[in-house]
């Protein structure tokens, strides 16, 4: 990843890092002196074996091959990566809670967003673990979640990718979908808590609105240099602002909500991949569908299902695709009865785009009516309204989506649909839709298979 280009931050879990307290009632771990000592050493040899592992150098051949000139120093003895770690997180201890002395255990109040920074545009890779340091100078044991999502957005990520336990990526009564725009996630994470007004706080905490929450700094770009004024030079950075750990007590799902705070802070997309998946990561990034649960802000901006008000502009990106003979006419009440089957992009209130997706049963469903304003043909648009039904479909039970065309077939092959004959006669529709196809057209039938 780091040789495409990508800025890595590392932080470490371990084992011996505790993820919050047994209960509601008591949310936070006990971290006495004995303890606290186990973790230190959890994370300096957590740290070590990365820092070996990604120290390895390149093959001799290929450094020779790619590399170097006769005569000269090989650069085959050089580390491929450097590696460096600081105390970027401030923490403060949480004290006592509850009548409990939770000992060493701390709590993230910033972090040093700027100078990671630095290290970043110099092309290092920075690993952290979940200690953090107070302001007194001691060790604190904070949540190596909450570590990673204070990071995240101190820089202002593209990306936070949490990879979690088994089973641990979505709320306790729920699985998540391949993608979920950050409205249903959070709608996720309300499900597991019991009456309104806990749900109401958890919102407010989401949007920055607690009490503790500060406004947040501006990305961070380069090192600000001392000042007389004290922090190193640091502008205040954004408090946490929620606290994970609490909140994974009474119910949601910590890397949930990690990734949903991290999204309402300014982070565009957050992902979670089952940790035990073999190359998980790679595969979630660099495949079209991903192996895991994304959050986004920004990739599906403006799609939405459709509402009566859409119906007259509908109509209008319908029309010269209908009188080119692309689609079927619709009359408008035709148009007004499938309106719950569509969702549209909409930009600064004009509707530019948009999908149908028709139940045909027994687990089908038939995309229809897909168009989008010339002026913003290869944006992109069309791949996420695409992407966007197909989630939509596959949450509501949906397994195979199918297309009748006479004309695009090449667009959707390339998007993982394949040929499935003949429309007329086509055994994969259902009776009640096969009736009701012209013959005379010659479409033809393409399906997709959804995860």
């Amino acid at each position: 990843m780091r040789s495409l280009g990508v800025k890595l931050v590392l932080v470490l879990g371990s084992p011996g890092f505790p993820e919050g307290g047994p209960s509601p009632e008591a949310p936070y771990p006990v971290t006495d002196c004995e303890t606290m000592q186990t973790l230190i050493q959890a994370a300096g040899i957590s740290k070590l074996q990365v820092e070996a592992f990604l120290s390895k150098a390149p093959l001799v051949a290929l450094a020779r091959r790619h590399t170097g000139k006769m005569g000269e120093p090989s650069a085959s003895h050089a580390p491929m990566l450097t590696v460096v770690s600081g105390n970027y997180v401030a923490a403060k201890r949480r004290g006592v809670v509850g009548g409990v002395d939770l000992g060493a255990s701390g709590a993230v109040r910033h972090v040093a967003g700027e100078a990671i920074a630095a290290q970043l545009a110099a092309g290092s890779v920075v690993l952290m673990t979940g200690l953090g340091f107070s302001a007194g100078g001691e060790a604190l044991s904070c949540s190596p979640t909450a570590v990673a999502t204070a990071t995240a957005i101190a820089l202002r990520a593209d990306k936070l990718l949490l990879l979690t336990p088994k089973g641990a990526s979505g709320p306790r009564s729920r699985a998540l979908s391949g993608w979920l725009p950050l409205g249903e996630a959070e709608a996720a994470l309300f499900t597991a808590l019991g009456d309104e007004a806990r749900r109401e706080r958890l919102a407010r905490e989401l949007r920055g609105e607690s009490p503790d929450a500060q406004a947040a700094p501006p990305p961070a770009e380069t090192w600000a240099g001392g000042d007389l004024a004290g922090g190193g030079g640091r502008p205040p950075q954004r408090d946490l602002g929620i606290d994970l750990e609490k909140w994974a007590a009474e119910g949601p799902a910590l890397p949930l909500l990690a990734a949903c705070a991290a999204c309402r802070a300014g982070v565009k997309r957050a992902h979670l991949v089952d940790a035990a998946r073999d190359g998980g990561l790679l595969l979630e990034l660099y495949s079209r569908d991903g192996v895991g649960s994304m959050i986004s802000t920004d990739l599906y901006e403006g799609i939405r299902p459709a509402v009566p008000a859409d119906l007259p502009r509908i109509a209008e990106l319908l029309r010269p695709l209908e009188e080119r003979g692309f689609l079927v006419r619709r009359t408008p009440a035709r148009l007004s009865a499938e309106l719950p089957d569509f969702i549209v992009w909409e930009r600064d209130g004009r509707v530019l785009g948009c999908v149908a997706a028709h139940p045909l049963g027994e687990g089908v469903a038939e995309l229809a009516a897909f168009a989008v304003h010339p002026a913003y043909r290869g944006l992109g648009k069309g791949d996420s309204l695409l992407e966007f039904l197909e989630a939509r479909v596959a949450s509501q039970g949906v397994r195979m989506l199918v297309l009748l065309t006479t004309r695009t077939a090449d667009w959707f092959r390339q998007r993982g649909f394949a040929h499935a004959g003949r429309a007329a006669g086509n055994l994969l529709l259902p009776e009640a839709r096969r009736g009701a196809i012209d013959p005379a057209r010659n479409s033809q039938l393409y399906a997709k298979r959804l995860a």
